[in-house]
């Protein structure tokens, strides 16, 4: 079983002064998985649990094929157990197999946004938790700290 927890925080220009920056700061990035408000994908072998407000879910979109699950920017292979990720400027590019513990992927990005005839940038920060599970455990993210810890500014060269 593949679960997978993420966190969207979104904020605007007007958001940058210090008190907005520790608000944002004192944002979890891991939390228990509740299964009764988590999506479960793929015959009960995915659980999506995603936190933010609700509009913010569709921004992070997911699709599932056969064998692959993609969300975001990320890729997860549900046979060979890996996660890929793909920036902006680059090709996906295995980040980690995750025989063993859980990952947590992070990023910023902004990005313009029009709306009611104005044009702004919307900054955002994304958490992804993950990990290959045999049973259910709501605690998964909570036990322990991450495994591997994975930014744009720490991955593998090519």
């Amino acid at each position: 079983m593949l679960i997978v927890q993420t966190f969207l925080t979104q904020w605007d220009k007007s958001q940058r002064s210090e008190a907005d920056k520790r608000q944002r700061l004192h944002q979890p990035d891991r939390a228990l998985v509740c299964l009764a408000s988590a999506n479960t994908l793929a015959d009960e072998r995915i659980v999506l649990d995603m936190h933010g407000e609700p509009e913010q879910h569709k921004r992070i979109q997911f699709h599932l094929d056969t064998e692959d699950f993609y969300i975001d920017r990320f890729h997860f292979s549900l046979t060979e157990r890996t996660l890929a990720y793909k920036t902006a400027q680059s090709a996906p590019r295995l980040i980690s197999a995750l025989e063993e513990g859980w990952v947590q992927c992070r990023y910023n990005w902004r990005r313009r946004v029009e709306q009611g005839g104005y044009i702004y940038w919307l900054y955002e920060d994304v958490t992804l938790n993950a990990c290959f599970v045999d049973n259910f455990r709501e605690d998964v993210f909570m036990r322990q700290a991450a495994d591997h810890v994975f930014t744009d500014l720490t991955l593998p060269a090519e």
